[in-house]
């Protein structure tokens, strides 16, 4: 789907778009469940457990639009923002061979971006005339329920904030 400016070689800004979301949506499915696995002995993990499914169905949508557009996958970009967010993991965080306490806290830091920038891909979307009347009346619906997780989210990273560094004074 070209546009002025754009020739084969160069996609549009509206397939730019798409494909970075598709890519960054699947990501965030891998990383709520991860946290979810990891988190599981905490008492937000079945909330990371529910967040994954809504990220599916948000990575559903996203993907169906490209369908209907006939924008295609990008293979390359998929597994490059996979491998990115698995690289994530070798962050140095105080510990070599078990999991910190502190990767709860920043990987819900990371889940909280995750979500704003979700919010921020559709909010561009909705200034395009791309959209169906049907598909914009999903993306309110999806929308809203992307602030409550980012609530929610907010809530869990307290939790877990307090539980790690609650009482801790200071180095030394």
């Amino acid at each position: 789907m070209p546009e002025a400016g754009y020739g084969p070689a160069v996609p549009s800004p509206l397939v730019v778009l798409l494909r970075n979301h598709q890519a960054g949506g699947r990501a965030a499915v891998d990383l709520f469940g991860r946290a979810a696995s990891a988190q599981g002995a905490r008492p937000w993990a079945d909330g990371l457990r529910r967040l994954r499914e809504e990220a599916r169905e948000d990575l559903d949508f996203n993907e169906a639009v490209m369908r209907r557009l006939g924008v295609s996958s990008s293979p390359v970009q998929v597994a490059g923002t996979r491998l990115t967010e698995r690289l994530g993991r070798l962050k140095p965080n105080g510990r070599l061979v078990r999991r910190s306490p502190l990767s709860d806290v920043v990987e819900l830091e990371g889940l909280i971006a995750t979500v704003h920038v979700k919010i921020a891909g559709w909010q561009a979307a909705r200034t395009g005339d791309f959209l169906t009347a049907e598909e914009r009346g999903r993306l309110d619906v999806l929308e809203a329920r992307a602030r409550t997780q980012a609530e929610r989210l907010v809530e869990m990273h307290r939790e877990a904030a307090a539980d790690v560094l609650g009482g801790v004074r200071g180095p030394g």
